[in-house]
């Protein structure tokens, strides 16, 4: 083994090694969630940005039954009020 491996293990026993395991699974954890947040943000983002479409077409068709005279349930409406 190479001396710096074995001064370390000597300084720092089990406690350090322990310490090291958990310090590079918490890396890898990091980065694996990191990566999970982004795609996640991006699809968000994308899921938005169809609501708003599909609300703006909503809105265009409600405005197009609101203001059709041709209907007859919206004529009868109409005279009601």
């Amino acid at each position: 083994m190479p001396d710096g491996i074995i001064e370390f293990l000597k300084l720092a026993g089990s406690s350090g090694v322990t310490f090291l395991i958990f310090y590079l699974y918490h890396q890898s954890t990091t980065k694996q969630m990191n990566e999970i947040i982004g795609q996640t943000f991006k699809l968000l983002s994308t899921m938005i940005e169809q609501n708003t479409l599909q609300m703006s077409y909503l809105q265009k068709i409600d405005t197009e039954i609101t203001n059709n005279l041709w209907c007859p349930y919206m004529r009868k409406g109409k005279e009601n009020i």
